[in-house]
């Protein structure tokens, strides 16, 4: 009965930690209200000078607080929102919102969206639970242990003015790569490939892209976007292309060196395994790649568009540093493949050939 309803459980999970969040207003300092009444008070066309149109609603709200001395208060504010939801959102009875108390009454500082937010990371570790079983307690170690490494590098760039911010974030790669190696594939000789194949592959990949660009002086490559308004923006750029690639090239990394340890053949076969496998992957990983670096500027693209820039001028000063990215994070998927393939085939133990 158990494995025919336990997929069930995410839903579960989710509805039980929205629920819960309902009621948690008293863990917060800030004054939270539900909205028991609301009236439409004015609605008016907006146009600005690049032609946008939008609409502005005015509601008058009332509420009662949910904590603090006044817990149980009725109170009245006014919420403006418009038909394009770009910076407010539209009030309806039952929605709990933060309040701030000012001299004339209360006013509307922000929805309070903590239950869909609970109930989708409750949602998210019950499905993980449920396909890894034992090996999600491993795998949930090294994301946090990631997250904490990621931290300390943060704060100790700061601390330094990026004057070791090169060698900081090329140092959290590795530390990446090794903690999440041991953690998810085991203290082996299996690791051991995996991890070294990662670094070395994500090591030339960057190093190639750097070389291209170098060579072709950063043409249309507009690092003074604001994107990277900082004092080293090029810094950012290729640290957000080492941390991006690395996760691709790891998975890759593993799959090979797993496949190709298990095969019970000479060192060439083994290679030549390995070869394959890595083409039957490298492209999907790619595709996947791309698609992420390209949906990090997408919202900013279609602004751009609604402004009245071109499609070149947009995909130029917008997406070209998604596209190059994903150029430099492919150049390391493929180099990772006849790496990881001969380092997997010359490290598989002999006892294992037929």
């Amino acid at each position: 009965m158990w494995r025919k309803w336990r997929y069930l459980l995410p839903v579960l999970v989710f509805a039980l930690g929205f629920g819960l969040a309902r009621l948690d207003a008293g863990l917060y300092r800030q004054p939270i209200a539900q909205v028991t009444a609301v009236r439409v008070s004015h609605t008016a066309p907006q146009k600005d000078n690049l032609g946008n149109n939008d609409r502005l609603t005015t509601q008058k709200v009332s509420a009662r607080l949910l904590n603090t001395a006044r817990r149980g208060e009725l109170i009245h504010f006014t919420n403006v929102y418009s038909y394009s939801g770009a910076m407010d959102s539209r009030l309806s009875q039952g929605s709990q919102v933060f309040v701030s108390r000012t001299s004339g009454g209360y006013q509307l500082h922000d929805r309070k969206r903590d239950g869909v937010i609970i109930g989708l990371f409750g949602f998210a570790v019950a499905l993980l639970i449920l396909v890894m079983r034992r090996r999600f307690v491993l795998s949930a170690v090294s994301i946090l242990a990631n997250v904490g490494l990621l931290l300390v590098a943060l704060h100790v760039e700061i601390q330094n003015h990026q004057t070791l911010a090169w060698w900081l974030f090329t140092g959290l790669a590795v530390l990446f790569t090794a903690v999440t190696t041991v953690l998810v594939v085991g203290f082996n000789r299996q690791a051991a490939v995996a991890g070294l194949a990662t670094i070395g592959a994500t090591a030339a990949g960057v190093a190639l892209g750097y070389l291209i660009f170098t060579l072709t002086g950063y043409k249309n490559l507009h690092l003074e976007s604001v994107k990277y308004v900082t004092q080293a923006p090029q810094l950012l750029f290729y640290v957000q292309i080492i941390i991006g690639a690395l996760g691709a090239v790891f998975d890759e990394c593993t799959d090979i060196t797993a496949a190709v340890s298990e095969l019970a053949a000479g060192g060439a076969a083994r290679f030549r395994a390995g070869m394959a496998i890595g083409r039957n992957i490298m492209g999907p990983l790619i595709a996947v790649l791309f698609m992420i670096f390209i949906a990090d500027t997408f919202t900013e693209s279609v602004l751009w568009l609604r402004n009245g820039n071109s499609i070149s001028q947009t995909v130029i000063w917008v997406m070209g540093l998604g596209f190059a990215q994903s150029l430099v994070s492919a150049f390391g998927i493929v180099l990772a493949v006849p790496l990881t393939a001969a380092l997997a085939a010359w490290a598989a133990p002999k006892e294992v050939v037929a």
